[in-house]
């Protein structure tokens, strides 16, 4: 820098000597000059080294107080707000470039257009002349005005005089113009281009920022000051609310994100909730409606007052824990949005019937009087959703019977007419219990809440009625009402609108109830329908041996299929009374199968009941086989009394022989262990439940032949199992999985069937992945039954001999009876070989043929025979 310096002054008086003062180099006085040179360069590297010093070695209090020196000091190095501000910027480069061509040209303009500028120059040069010539008298004036003339006709000329006054003009300008020029750029580097490089800086940093980051980063921008009182200001302040608006944008979205998860947690927690309760009613409810029905049976058996009292009891104990179940249940269903309104045709009567039956017996152990009111003139036959109807009004009945210590509850049923075809049915439950407290109205319908928690501690429920009542009748396009006075009693009302089927009036209910109660003192009624004819669907042979051996006192014809393709060949060509249909079956389920039993043209069962069978009996199943268009529905495993309940029901009346009451001694009640010999074959079953298989199959004789179809299936369908999995086939892996769950089931092999129910959870889902993952384990187990179940096989005892013939001829007459699909006397032939010892030659056909005819395989049947 000393250098630059030094050049620069030995050039400004180069010109100065050289050009403006006109003077040669010949003319310089070299000692003066020389002298003066080294005066100019010591001073200059003087200046410059003490410069040095003070900025480099002195403290920065002595710095401070200057703004030059202040820019070396640690202060200033640390203070990265000044750093930024001082930045060197490609703008502020550009606007120092501008400046300086800006003063570049203006002192070009100013020596080009020098003779422009000053106009007058002429004058200049007049007066000098006048001044140097010497005066002579009038002579002068003439020598004046000579020359005055003289210059006034001279040109200009580029001499030496001329280029040192636009040297000087120039100069003076530098001079005056590299200050201004500094100032200039400092002054727009500190007011332009230092907030607007800064701003560049944090934007740049911001745009690439993850959101995360540009919360953190973004608050950053209160750092950045700009006061400029102008555009720039106006464009900070947009960037500010810009930042600030997008990290509300950012929290906005995160948010929702967050609350996405939660809901969609809260949605599986739902979900997951609702299934596992949905789930609990084969879990819980199965074995307590198998309870009470044994409980019936030794109600309808037992002699003894005290077992019978008992009996009683455990009647009144499991009734109440199977309707807490049905509370949690209907909520779950509710709360997961499954329950629906499905309007079905019902009789009144019957429903009014059904309702006093239900709390007739709580209402008398409580001493209580059950007065029930109905309008004689009411519709007898309506459509609504008899089912939810009959649970809102449950619900009030028995809640008044809890909370009323004495007096009576009063059932009221009447009706307004709507139009020609509705009416509004009206509901009016009164008691004369304790009433409800104004502060304990909020929460009559809150689940899980009681009101009078200190007062009612010892009357069972869960909270949950009321408050299914209020949602099931809001999804019935109504509401109840309640008119309480603590001490005194309560009175709950609300209306439907039901579609009136016949305008025949309901009559007198109180004698029709008095009727039926007669009519039902005793039990259980057993019926006999030799000329009825049902078909049962199912792709598990087992399971229709249960069924055929469930119904063989009622002497039913039954015929047996397999898969919904033949039952789609066999309803063109025969009538029946009743339908059974499995749901899940190979190829074409039970729903499937009936779709297209509907629209078939030349059906003949189409206005014949379908009843759906499924293992699966979770929460909204009627409804699910309901909107499909199914009568009913049965779970399995099949219980032997719904099963006979719901024939009576469906079968047409004519068909129905020999009904009698029964006293329990010819009813059909499962087979205990103590029936199965000491040397029975089923005593060497590893690894099954016998008590559970035998209760599930009704007798020993079905379980065994249940346990030889299921053992002889083994290599089958385990081979078939592990087929459709390699070809991803997974509806119909899932279909297989599904019946082996409710084969293992029933003959107790237990953990079998929870390994397939787990598959088949799987294959519903879809989860290959997870299903190969799981799928070796539960096939080992699988076929580890070929050994656990080996005692059932019966081939080393000794039966009577066979010549071969005779089964080649028992061969041909089941291979006529397969192509007529009548699978039933083709069975019983297969039944009849087996108390025969086939011979060794045959053995291995015979063994196939078994085989095929338990999976029944048709086409290999065919070809093997």
């Amino acid at each position: 820098m000393c250098t630059v310096t030094i050049l620069a002054i030995l050039f400004n008086e180069y010109l100065c000597y050289v050009v403006v003062d006109g003077l040669s180099s010949s003319e310089f006085y070299f000692k003066e000059i020389s002298f003066f040179n080294y005066k100019v360069i010591f001073s200059v590297y003087f200046v410059g080294i003490i410069l040095y010093l003070y900025f480099k070695y002195s403290k920065d209090e002595y710095k401070s107080p200057f703004p030059i020196s202040y820019l070396y000091t640690e202060s200033y190095a640390k203070d990265l707000k000044l750093n930024k501000k001082h930045k060197q910027t490609k703008i502020s480069a550009k606007i120092t470039t501008i400046i300086i061509l800006l003063l570049f040209v203006l002192g070009v303009s100013v020596a080009f257009f020098m003779m422009v500028l000053f106009s007058d120059m002429k004058k200049i040069f007049v007066n000098y002349s006048l001044a140097t010539t010497p005066s002579y008298g009038g002579y002068h004036e003439y020598i004046q005005q000579d020359a005055i003339n003289n210059i006034r006709k001279m040109e200009y000329v580029a001499d030496d005089t001329m280029l040192a006054f636009d040297l000087k003009m120039i100069i003076l300008m530098v001079n005056v113009g590299i200050p201004i020029a500094g100032i200039a750029t400092f002054y727009t580097k500190m007011t332009i281009c230092a907030p607007v490089g800064t701003m560049s800086d944090f934007m740049e940093h911001y745009a690439t920022a993850t959101d995360e980051d540009k919360i953190l980063y973004g608050h950053n921008i209160e750092d950045i000051e700009v006061k400029t009182h102008d555009e720039l200001q106006v464009l900070y302040e947009a960037i500010n609310e810009t930042v600030y608006a997008v990290e509300a944008y950012i929290q906005r979205i995160e948010e929702k994100q967050r609350l996405e998860v939660d809901l969609e947690i809260a949605k599986k927690a739902s979900v997951a909730k609702s299934s596992f309760l949905s789930n609990m009613s084969h879990e819980i409810r199965t074995p307590i409606n198998a309870i009470l029905g044994m409980n019936e049976m030794i109600l309808r058996e037992s002699e003894e007052e005290n077992t019978r009292e008992y009996a009683v009891n455990i009647k009144s104990a499991g009734s109440s824990l199977l309707s807490l179940v049905n509370d949690i249940l209907d909520f779950s269903k509710i709360e997961a949005g499954k329950m629906e309104i499905l309007p079905v045709q019902y009789n009144l009567g019957s429903l009014i019937n059904d309702l006093v039956n239900m709390v007739s017996s709580r209402a008398k152990e409580k001493g209580l009087e059950l007065i029930v009111e109905v309008d004689k003139e009411i519709p007898a036959n309506l459509v609504g959703d008899e089912i939810r109807l009959k649970q809102v009004v449950t619900n009030l009945l028995t809640n008044s019977v809890k909370y009323t210590e004495k007096g009576k509850v009063i059932l009221s049923v009447s009706y307004d007419i709507v139009d020609e075809e509705n009416i509004k049915l009206r509901f009016e439950v009164a008691d004369t219990g304790m009433g409800i407290k104004n502060e304990d109205l909020r929460k009559l319908f809150s689940p899980f809440e009681r009101i009078d928690e200190t007062r009612n501690r010892t009357i069972e429920g869960t909270g949950l009625g009321m408050s299914i009542v209020k949602k099931t009748l809001e999804m019935m396009d109504s509401s109840l009402v309640v008119d309480s006075k603590y001490g005194f009693g309560s009175i709950f009302t609300f209306g439907v609108n039901q579609k009136v089927v016949s305008w025949n009036p309901i009559g007198d209910f109180k004698e029709m109830y008095r009727e039926y109660i007669d009519s039902v003192e005793r039990y259980h009624e057993s019926f006999t329908a030799p000329e009825a004819e049902i078909l049962v669907v199912d792709d598990t042979e087992m399971n229709l041996t249960v069924i055929k051996n469930l119904l063989k006192r009622t002497q039913i014809k039954i015929t047996t299929l397999n898969s919904g393709r033949e039952t789609i060949d066999l309803v063109t060509k025969k009538r029946f009374d009743v339908i059974f249909l499995d749901h899940r079956m190979p190829n074409m389920d039970g729903i499937e199968t009936y779709e297209v039993m509907k629209v078939l043209p030349n059906n003949k069962n189409k206005d014949v009941p379908v009843i759906a069978l499924t293992a699966n009996a979770v929460s909204g199943a009627r409804e699910e086989y309901m909107k499909h268009g199914f009568t009913d529905y049965l779970s399995k495993p099949i219980n032997s009394i719904q099963l006979e309940n719901m024939l009576l029901h469906y079968l047409p009346p004519e068909k129905i022989q020999s009904v009698s009451i029964s006293n329990g001694k010819d009813d059909y009640e499962p087979q205990s262990m103590a029936d199965i010999a000491g040397d029975s074959l089923l005593t060497r079953l590893k690894d099954v439940d016998l008590k559970a298989g035998i209760n599930n199959c009704g007798d020993v004789d079905t379980y065994t032949q249940v346990v030889k179809d299921f053992y002889i299936s083994i290599d089958g369908k385990a081979d078939a199992i592990e087929g459709f999995l390699k070809e991803k086939d997974l509806r119909n892996y899932t279909v297989l999985v599904h019946a082996l769950k409710s084969s293992a089931r029933l003959i107790g092999a237990l953990d079998l069937s929870k390994m397939a129910e787990e598959l088949e959870e799987l294959g519903n889902k879809g989860d290959y992945i997870a299903i190969q993952e799981k799928n070796d384990v539960m096939i080992a187990k699988y076929l580890s039954y070929k050994d656990s179940l080996a005692a059932i096989d019966d081939s080393g005892v000794d039966k009577q001999p066979i010549s071969k013939d005779e089964v080649e001829n028992a061969f041909k007459d089941i291979k006529e009876l397969v192509e007529a699909y009548d699978y039933d006397t083709a069975d019983s032939i297969m039944n009849m070989l087996e108390g025969y010892n086939i011979p060794d030659d045959i053995k291995e056909k015979y063994m196939e043929v078994k085989k095929l005819m338990v999976d029944v395989n048709r086409d290999k049947l065919l070809e093997i025979l």
